[in-house]
């Protein structure tokens, strides 16, 4: 089973594991780091490889989390290089959570991490209430 592995500013990572478990069921070989304020990138690398370490990743491992650009972010493209197998999205959120949960035993990695993306992007939707019709004695 593929290792699946989030980082997020904040707590963010830890809860959207437990939301998504909260639709589809616990999971195994899945863990996730919190970026907290005042951390430097430095201690946030220490902890990511702590955790990593722990997970089997012998099919592979998915990096998850939250902005292109952000410390988590910029700390793991550093160490993408100390694994094999592995690939990195950002912008992760429930829905594609739920699509890597659900797809992770069954498609190769490349393919779990393309169908996550499009999942995610699929799953942002703005709602519009109908137009109220309006009806006319006559």
């Amino acid at each position: 089973m593929k290792a699946i592995f989030v980082c997020t500013h904040g707590n963010a990572a830890k809860e959207l594991i437990q939301s998504a478990e909260m639709i589809c069921g616990m999971q195994e070989n899945t863990s996730s780091v919190s970026f907290e304020v005042g951390e430097s990138a430095d201690n946030l690398q220490a902890k990511i490889i702590a955790e990593v370490e722990k997970l089997d990743r012998t099919e592979g491992i998915l990096f998850l989390t939250d902005l292109k650009g952000g410390t988590p972010f910029n700390v793991l493209v550093q160490l993408l290089g100390n694994y094999s197998q592995t690939e990195l999205i950002t912008g992760v959120n429930i829905p594609l959570l739920l699509e890597v949960f659900l797809g992770r035993e069954s498609l190769p990695l490349t393919e779990l991490a393309k169908q996550a993306v499009e999942t995610g992007r699929v799953g942002i939707y703005q709602y519009e209430a109908p137009l109220e019709e309006i009806e006319e004695d006559f």
